[in-house]
């Protein structure tokens, strides 16, 4: 059986021969990690995550280069999209985007090393979904992987030496290091009688311990300090070492062997019903010029029949899935899957419109701006099944990936807590009341928003000037951060801020 191989193992009497890039790719991931905790140590939005993405990013690259690996055109994309994403860190204050940022960066590095080490052109769903998770498993069991090599690599320098009979460099500085040990132990019990000895002594040892020991030694969060870099390199040579021992075959096992009649039987159940409802959201939402029906308000309309129909949507996205990986292509099969994804459409366009409506009477919020992007997502994706319901070797993968991972790109830097202040300000004016201070709790994003909305709206009530002279305070009260921590979205806030107070107190 053919096999794709993420890297090759040469052995040797049955063992796994010692890696020759050992010593390099170790010194790369104790380097590697040191910039890890630099960068990412108690600053999870700072100038230094893009920083920390574009060096991961090299140290694979170099990784490729070492083990005489290529870089494929294709992979350019998922690598412009981490690093789009990490960019993204650092110039918003979203806690929200910030969160799925990281989670989107971490599943693109897993679809990028898959993508890279294998042919994967005529992959199919579930083929593409079991060799991320195959990957995934074998970077978990290599996180020991550091330890093992470090001892193959000793191991390996003994023999070595016993050939050879060169006498080691290195013993010397064993014995500095053992003499330091045991001149540090007696100290731990001379010290002590000494300093009770004399009181000048004692408090200049306490001085030099406040000032070199507990400043220096053992500065504030060591321990995080610490437990980060040691996870960093575990993580790190686990991953080369993944990348390099994890085997992949390049066949896929034909799953597409379930009758196609028992799919078009419950698929013609499920169409009679869609096609019913369909016609009802023709009839009065689309032909009816998106007027609601008798005895709705907006917000009942919308909350009655929106989530529901995003679910229905999501779940057709599967049944349509579990039919193309799973049952033996027929052309009836082919037209009742085309006719469900034609139904889901009408569904997808029934939920956004019913959104657009609820949008109009009580504005935007980050989850109404999510759940349009995920319509769009869907409305892209079904494009592509539609597409590998007539062309079996369609990547459906492959462009589902690219599909959310631009969309969602676009999302995370479009500053979406700005806009939808912005939209929400011009509906309702800038006076805010209690229905209203939703804006107030974004981010730092949408301080340069309410900055110029509060300058051009001189006539506001005393309430709403006091909730933004407390909205002000409070980010001009952040300080500078420093330039690790540098932030573009919250440096602009606290410059809105500034802006703000020193024009109220003109006045």
């Amino acid at each position: 059986m053919e096999e794709n191989k993420i890297a090759n193992v040469t052995e040797t009497a049955g063992k796994p021969a010692v890696w020759e890039s050992v010593p390099f790719f170790l010194k790369a991931s104790l380097l590697f990690s040191a910039f890890y905790v630099f960068c990412l140590y108690d600053n999870p939005s700072g100038i230094t995550y893009p920083l920390f993405t574009a060096g991961l990013l090299g140290l694979y690259v170099i990784f490729l280069k070492r083990e005489d690996g290529k870089l494929k055109k294709s992979s350019v994309f998922y690598m412009t999209a981490i690093f789009l994403l990490g960019l993204s860190n650092c110039l918003t204050d979203n806690g929200m985007i910030l969160w799925f940022n990281k989670l989107g960066s971490f599943l693109l590095y897993g679809i990028l090393f898959v993508h890279n080490s294998c042919e994967d052109g005529t992959w199919r769903f579930l083929k593409y979904t079991g060799s991320l998770l195959q990957f995934g498993l074998s970077v978990v069991e290599n996180l020991p992987a550091v330890f093992l090599a470090g001892k193959d690599l000793m191991a390996e320098k003994r023999k070595n030496f016993a050939e050879t009979g060169e006498k080691k460099k290195e013993s010397k500085a064993v014995y500095v290091v053992l003499g330091l040990l045991i001149g540090l132990l007696f100290l731990f019990f001379i010290l002590p009688l000494l300093a009770s000895a004399d009181q000048r002594f004692e408090q200049l040892i306490d001085q030099i311990f406040d000032t070199v020991f507990l400043q220096i030694v053992l500065p504030e969060h060591l321990i995080a300090v610490l437990f980060m870099f040691f996870w960093g390199v575990l993580f790190y040579f686990g991953i080369l070492s993944a990348l390099r021992k994890t085997k992949i075959s390049a066949d896929q096992k034909e799953l597409r062997k379930l009758e196609p009649v028992m799919a078009v039987t419950f698929l013609s159940v499920i169409g009679v019903v869609y096609l019913i409802f369909c016609l009802i959201q023709i009839s009065y939402l689309f032909a009816g010029g998106l007027r609601l029906p008798s005895g709705y308000t907006y917000s009942g309309f919308a909350r009655e029949g929106f989530f529901q129909l995003l679910f229905v949507s999501i779940l057709n996205l599967g049944i349509v899935l579990f039919v193309i990986e799973l049952f033996r292509s027929s052309k009836v099969l082919k037209i009742l899957l085309t006719f469900l994804c034609g139904c889901t459409y009408i569904m997808a366009l029934s939920s956004a419109c019913r959104m657009y409506l609820y949008i109009e009477a009580y504005g935007l919020t980050r989850l109404r701006v999510l759940v349009l992007a995920a319509l769009l997502m869907i409305a892209l994706m079904l494009g592509g099944m539609i597409c590998c319901v007539y062309r079996e070797s369609f990547p459906l993968f492959r462009f589902s990936a690219a599909v959310v991972t631009s969309v969602y790109v676009v999302l995370s830097l479009s500053h979406m807590d700005a806009w939808i202040a912005e939209y929400n300000i011009s509906k309702k004016g800038i006076d805010i009341g209690f229905e209203d201070a939703y804006t107030l709790t974004l981010s730092a994003d949408t301080a340069g928003v309410l900055e110029k909305a509060a300058r051009e709206n001189t006539e506001m009530t005393v309430g709403t000037k006091e909730i933004l002279q407390s909205y002000f305070e409070r980010l001009d009260s952040c300080g500078d951060p420093g330039i690790r921590k540098f932030n573009l979205s919250r440096y602009l806030g606290a410059k809105a801020a500034q802006k703000y107070l020193k024009a109220e107190n003109n006045r």
